[in-house]
């Protein structure tokens, strides 16, 4: 590519004149610099360049398989291509037309400032004209564009001997002297939408002003990628296919594309060591190695930042080349590499065919591979296939928690994503014991014991050749049709968010960061499990570390292991409890101790005492809201005066499911709901609701992820003597609105004005306050 102008260009469409009723000038398109041109204005024009590409980049992230596209994603995608067209083919006009029922209209006219050479007066002229095109209609079958939209195919005309009275003609209606031009259909299948049209090749790259061949076929690959989702924009029925999408990503950022398994060599090694799970999570495919900590990958979206970060900490490995693929190619490539045939002989089985084999061996007559009696064998190979099967499915789909649950004919599998238990299997009952020994087996607990609950530990990476580094804290207890088991999955390859990203508003964010930075009382995180507490302990603790602060932990389990920490793991079965790594760090200079959870009195009591001591003490404890934690220390036995000396602030929380952003819909609030919202905030207006029918990213469910709410309360003088008068709980709760506590209803209410959530989720989760 030649060096470029740094110019203002005049490009304008029909949506920019209904928003702005005049035409908009800036600098999409570069153009060429002479030789002469000074090396700053070069320096400008490679940093208007680099604002091009990042502009088209976050276009294309807004627009990439959204469900319900608007008036603003369309006219995105027609700059989009605009830009790409006019920058890659170095033209002096370029006009996009779209056919609408019988007329065609003008979308997009950009005019080069190499037509009016400075004279502001023609500027205008041609500001002016466009503005003009841009409200006219022609008929289909009329003139070049109409003959290019009625036969799907492009028309190419030079300045040549037999071709000058059209070139004249033109010229009079451009206004500038038409010394070639290219006109090329936009089609999707055999279906033409629009046309793209050319006029003049910039002078600075040919004097002659003409196209060349190459130019031509340019502009119909151009086309062909850009009407697949131009059509895409304005029929939201239309789904282009997973190849076109590719293409059209990949021409967008200017990344290769890779159709065909055999146009890129894999390191087989490479895809091995990392395995399948980590490549169906991410929909990343590793294909070389590109230095010893860096490799090159396959991706369907070079911009999914999310999943790019999730695959390099999973992985330690850099992401430094990518080539985009089609999802079809990636789930060949995994079909390929983890071949999933030999079901039951081999360790790379699919969960569901898994489960098909196990299935037919109780409802065949002795026909199957599998023997019933292998079934119930805990060291069996269908058994110990299906117990990893099922924890590899469970990391690979987001879950936190399995739940493996034995009713009177089946025996349910079911997994919790982003808060809701969701059903994965049914397999036959009596392939319970089984399963549930193996697991126990896992986590080196009595098999003969199946009377009372037991708690236990899985270490997975002893179980599995694949590159899952994940924990289970596993729960077992005996229920009416046999053992039910619970297993949290602990990802030691996931970091803490920092706290800005736990959903805290900016007021209670704002107060909890000068709560962390106490040197001295006790901060405790309330709310039930699962609620975000532990999650919210560590991003605390990770903004108070440094070399010169010295922070103990002890945890059971530890969930997260962070630099610079010292983290201690409780075992019962040995005698460490809370209570005694408590006493042990009281003589090891901690400035900050962390204790997973306050459980009994003794725990409170070496607690509050640490606290009141020079330490700042963090922990957790299981209550509804932030005041009535003070009831509950209160029944540990801890004295009212220890409580309100200690305590520097509570905090309850929950985690509400994030209504999905790509698929979400905005509504008016009525009646009750308008009701609750101006109660709790005093404020209503539109919000939105989850969309029935869900869309491809937040998997039909309408919701994606999830976030905090919180309920902090901090200590103060009148808070400190209602403590010590043992106040009741809803006084203590009063007393704390009155100095600046939102509730977890009022917070909840906040997260849906601000568009994170839903009303029906808020409510769901907690109720409305009713203490006013």
């Amino acid at each position: 590519m030649h060096p470029r102008q740094d110019f203002k260009r005049c490009h304008i469409s029909r949506t920019a004149i209904a928003a702005r009723g005049d035409c908009h000038c800036e600098p999409t398109a570069p153009l060429a610099i002479p030789d002469s041109t000074d090396s700053r204005l070069k320096s400008r024009h490679m940093a208007t360049h680099s604002l091009a590409n990042t502009l088209r980049r976050s276009l294309l992230i807004k627009v990439i398989s959204k469900p319900t596209p608007s008036r603003e994603d369309v006219a995105s995608v027609i700059e989009l291509t605009a830009s790409k067209i006019v920058e890659a083919l170095q033209a002096q006009s370029m006009t996009l037309y779209l056919v609408e029922g019988n007329d065609i209209v003008f979308r997009h006219v950009y005019y080069s400032p190499t037509l009016w050479n400075g004279d502001e007066t023609k500027a205008a002229a041609f500001k002016a004209t466009a503005a003009k095109l841009l409200e006219l209609k022609l008929p289909t079958g009329k003139g070049i564009v109409g003959k290019v939209i009625a036969d799907g195919k492009p028309v190419f005309f030079r300045n040549t001997e037999t071709q000058v009275p059209m070139m004249l003609s033109m010229a009079q209606t451009t206004g500038f002297e038409v010394r070639s031009m290219l006109t090329v259909p936009l089609k999707t299948g055999n279906v033409v939408i629009g046309a793209i049209q050319l006029l003049n090749k910039e002078p600075a790259v040919r004097a002659d002003n003409e196209f060349s061949d190459e130019d031509l076929h340019l502009l119909q690959e151009v086309a062909e990628y850009s009407a697949a989702l131009i059509q895409r924009m304005l029929d939201p029925k239309f789904q282009p296919s997973p190849d076109d999408t590719a293409k059209f990503i990949a021409r967008l950022t200017d990344h290769p594309l890779v159709t065909k398994i055999d146009e890129i060599a894999i390191d087989d090694n490479l895809v091995t060591a990392i395995g399948d799970a980590i490549i169906r999570r991410e929909h990343i495919f590793p294909c070389k190695r590109t230095s010893p900590n860096s490799i090159g990958v396959l991706m369907t979206n070079p911009l999914d930042y999310a999943r790019r970060e999730s695959f390099q900490q999973a992985t330690e490995l850099v992401i430094d080349e990518i080539h985009i693929a089609s999802i079809t190619l990636i789930e060949a490539l995994l079909k390929k590499h983890f071949k999933n045939d030999a079901v039951v002989s081999n360790g790379d089985g699919d969960i569901s065919k898994v489960a098909d084999v196990i299935t037919s061996a109780y409802s065949s007559d002795g026909a199957s591979e599998v023997s019933v009696a292998d079934l119930e064998n805990e060291e069996s190979g269908p058994i110990i296939q299906l117990t990893n099967r099922i924890i590899e499915d469970a990391y690979i789909c987001g879950a936190s928690d399995i739940h493996i649950e034995p009713q009177e004919k089946d025996l349910i599998i079911r997994y919790r994503i982003d808060g809701l238990c969701q059903e994965k299997l049914r397999l036959p009952r009596q392939v319970a014991n089984g399963l549930v020994t193996r697991l126990k087996i896992m986590c080196n607990l009595d098999i003969a014991e199946r009377r009372l609950p037991q708690d236990g530990r899985i270490v997975f990476k002893k179980y599995t050749k694949k590159n899952i580094d994940i924990d289970l804290r596993v729960a077992t207890g005996p229920m009416n049709h046999g053992e039910k088991v619970v297993m949290r999955i602990l990802d030691k390859t996931k970091s803490t968010l920092p706290l800005p990203a736990l959903g805290f508003s900016e007021e209670n964010l704002e107060r909890y960061r000068e709560c962390i930075r106490q040197p001295y009382g006790m901060i405790l995180h309330c709310g039930p499990t699962g609620s975000g507490k532990s999650m919210t302990l560590y991003s605390a603790l990770g903004e108070v570390n440094t070399p010169d602060v010295n922070i103990q932990t002890a945890e059971d389990p530890i969930e997260y292991t962070l630099a610079g920490i010292n983290q201690m793991q409780m075992s019962r079965a040995i005698g460490l409890t809370f209570a005694r790594a408590l006493r042990c760090y009281l003589r090891m200079d901690p400035d900050i101790i962390l204790v997973g959870e306050i459980r009994d009195e003794e725990t409170a009591q070496i607690a509050v005492e640490a606290a009141l001591t020079g330490h700042l003490l963090v922990s957790t404890l299981h209550t509804n809201d932030a005041p009535s934690t003070i009831a509950r220390i209160g029944e540990m036995g801890v004295e009212p005066f220890n409580i309100s000396a200690s305590l520097v602030c509570v905090c309850a929380q929950r985690l509400l499911r994030r209504v999905c952003k790509n698929c979400k819909q905005p509504y008016e609030p009525a009646g009750r709901e308008k009701k609750i919202m101006d109660e709790a905030i005093g404020w209503s207006g539109q919000i939105f609701k989850a969309n029935p029918q869900g869309c491809p990213v937040c998997s039909g469910t309408g919701y994606k992820g999830r976030v905090g709410i919180h309920e902090l309360m901090i200590n103060n003088e009148e808070l400190t003597n209602a403590i010590n008068k043992e106040v009741e709980v809803a006084e203590l709760k009063r007393i704390a609105m009155r100095n600046g506590m939102k509730t977890l209803h009022q917070d909840s209410i906040l997260k849906v004005k601000m568009g994170l959530t839903t009303i029906e989720e808020a409510l769901s989760n907690v109720p409305p306050d009713l203490i006013k």
